[in-house]
């Protein structure tokens, strides 16, 4: 009886320790080399994932190294600087109980333990301890690596960098570089006989990573870092003693400073007097600290010191700025938007410009909106005008021309086409639907070679755009297939030429058509488009073609107007268009004998277009018959007044002789 007691209650024991075991996190196990850094990854088991008010150790040997609570930090001796909590909200990858031990040693080798304490509840604590063994590799040079350091601009640092040898080699770096590169620097810092680094008095300019390099005969080496913390007072670094601002303009007043720890706090004044934006209309404080002037004016006009503060105070205010309101520049003579010109040939483009108040000149400044040079040895700007001589392809592009003075700067552009050199852009871009598939055409300035065609289109009510490569660039056509039928889609032609430049035509928006015996679809759109011109015929008359059609099936009433479009059945190039709000337009000015491929498209009062079938005509030389048959005409008129002469002159001549007898 007694015996089954026993095991029962050492069951129970077992039992109970085996659970409490894996309610623990299982050990985890670190590496980490001598000078270097790792992350303790600690997460904190909330009573039911509710976070409510703890506190955090870390022990090791059983003592505590390092606890927060509410903000409030303790660290042991020899981690004082070393260790970092990561975070106190949660995080993606760390938990909140976790830290980052830097400069790592070699008697940091061990078993280090994370626990938490709930103080407002009972009981107080939960198995959520986790246990880290860290082991440390690549001691074989250095004993003690140098700690990162926090101090007072003008105070003492050490750096320390023990080695194992004094007959090992160390050397200093700073952000990567040798500190021998550091003049500066080197005039306040020197190296004691065990490698400790000394820099005193520290400057604001010294913060940064510092690294000691341990090396033997051997060829081993070995490093360690440490980050110098220099905090100093808020302080301006840079103020301009005049600054001009634009009359009637938005303008930003600057303070340039420097603060570590960061800028609490920022006084500007205005003429000895505390200049508070919250008081003045149009005025502003920007995150930075700077002046934000809505439109400036007149009352802007001032002497302005501005005073930053951080949590050490101020080193003091900044030396007296004097603002100055001007108005800015203004165009005299501006270029044209665009300019044509043939290879070789000359252009010059005007720009003038005038102060906006004295009537002097600004300083005016020409250049290429793309970042490229201006073409060396074949330009020259006088009084505000570029001339660009013996142009080349590689000068087409957009040109802007500045006007500055001390208040603002003012630009205007202007466009250079080199005329053998056509805008790569497709255009005049048509189409013809079916229920799954769509048929596109398109122009280009003039035929070309090298070029490359690709159709890009969409779903109207999607995002994802897919391509389509033209294999046949002659023919500047290509038929989209395996497309959803009653549905909008969205098609742009895209050409790319050899200098890879590529260029997007204008989209359009075709619908296709419902199969067959489907009802119809319904427009999703806010304006749905209107169905295309049907029945488009043509008829040629002495004024031209006469191009007649049938009102769309659906959708009249967001019907904008029609355009008819006709090009050159054997030149593609040539082309024309026309508006009508009519079902017939007469096309004149034509070239007789010649054949047209002829377009009517429908186009919505949200510029979406359905295009018809296109129809081919042949204008007849109705001038060319009337001059023939005028001709007839005036051939058989000459004959009948000759013929009428000659009998008449020889009715006269016999009745004049009527002794002369015919014989026969």
């Amino acid at each position: 009886m007694n015996g089954a007691i026993i095991c029962v209650v050492v069951f129970f024991v077992v039992s109970a320790v085996g659970g409490y075991y894996f309610q623990e996190n299982r050990p985890k196990y670190l590496t980490a080399a001598v000078g270097d850094h790792v992350v303790f990854n600690c997460e904190i088991d909330f009573p039911q994932n509710f976070p409510i008010p703890y506190k955090l150790f870390w022990k090791r040997k059983g003592e505590v190294i390092y606890s927060w609570y509410d903000g409030r930090i303790t660290e042991a001796d020899d981690y004082v600087g070393r260790i970092t909590l990561i975070t106190k909200i949660p995080h993606p990858i760390y938990g909140m109980g976790s830290i980052n031990l830097t400069s790592i040693r070699e008697s940091d080798a061990g078993w280090f333990e994370c626990r938490t304490l709930f103080p407002n509840r009972t009981p107080p604590w939960r198995n959520n301890g986790t246990w880290f063994h860290l082991t440390v590799s690549g001691g074989n040079l250095l004993a003690i690596p140098p700690l990162n350091k926090t101090v007072l601009e003008g105070a003492e640092v050490e750096f320390t960098c023990l080695t194992k040898d004094y007959e090992i080699k160390v050397k200093w770096f700073k952000d990567g570089i040798e500190l021998s590169e550091y003049h500066d620097l080197l005039t306040r810092s020197w190296v004691t006989k065990d490698n400790t680094l000394v820099i005193r008095p520290t400057d604001s300019g010294d913060t940064g990573e510092y690294e000691c390099e341990a090396s033997n005969y051997e060829g081993e080496r070995q490093t360690a870092r440490a980050y110098l913390n220099v905090q100093y007072k808020a302080k301006v670094v840079y103020a301009p003693p005049e600054i001009h601002l634009p009359f009637g303009r938005p303008a930003i007043l600057d303070c340039n400073y420097r603060s570590n720890p960061p800028l609490t706090n920022l006084r500007w004044d205005k003429d000895g007097f505390l200049f508070d934006p919250y008081n003045i209309q149009g005025v502003f404080y920007r995150r930075n600290g700077s002046l934000y002037i809505s439109k400036v004016d007149e009352t802007h006009n001032g002497v302005y010191t501005c005073t930053p503060y951080n949590d050490l105070g101020t080193a003091g205010p900044s030396t007296n700025m004097h603002v100055i309101v001007q108005k800015p520049p203004v165009f005299v003579t501006t270029p044209h938007n665009l300019y044509l010109r043939k290879l070789g040939e000359t252009v010059e483009m005007t720009c003038d410009a005038r102060d906006g108040e004295d009537g002097h000149k600004p300083i005016i400044v020409w250049y290429k909106k793309d970042g490229t040079t201006l073409p060396v040895g074949r330009y020259f700007i006088k009084d505000g005008n570029l001339t660009i001589m013996d142009i080349q392809t590689k000068d087409r592009g957009i040109y802007q021309c500045s006007a500055t003075n001390k208040a603002a700067t003012i630009t205007v552009e202007t466009e250079l086409l080199v005329e053998n050199v056509p805008s790569s852009a497709p255009y005049n871009l048509s189409a013809v639907s079916s229920a799954t598939t769509v048929h596109l055409t398109w122009l280009v300035n003039r035929q070309r070679i090298n070029v490359d065609f690709s159709v890009w289109y969409k779903e109207k009510d999607t995002n994802e755009w897919k391509t389509y490569s033209v294999t046949n660039t002659q023919n500047m056509e290509a038929t989209i297939t395996n497309l959803n039928p009653g549905k909008a889609y969205e098609f742009m032609v895209m050409c790319k030429d050899d200098n890879e430049d590529g260029f997007f035509s204008k989209s359009i928006t075709v619908w296709t058509k419902e199969l067959e015996g489907e009802p119809e679809a319904r427009f999703i759109s806010k304006f749905p488009p209107v169905g295309y011109p049907r029945n488009v015929t043509v008829h040629p008359t002495e004024g031209g073609l006469l191009v007649s059609w049938q009102k769309p099936e659906y959708g009249l009433e967001f019907l904008k107007w029609y355009i008819v479009r006709w090009t050159k059945g054997s030149d593609d190039y040539f082309f024309g268009s026309a508006d009508t709000i009519n079902t017939s337009y007469l096309i004149t000015n034509l070239s007789e004998g010649t054949e047209y491929d002829i377009q009517v498209v429908a186009l919505s009062i949200d510029d979406q277009q359905s295009v018809s079938d296109k129809v081919k005509a042949i204008l007849p030389g109705f001038k060319s018959l009337r001059a023939i048959a005028t001709g007839i005409v005036a051939g058989l008129g000459f004959l009948a007044v000759a013929f009428v002469a000659v009998y008449y002159i020889k009715k006269k001549w016999f009745n004049s002789n009527p002794h002369i007898t015919v014989k026969t």
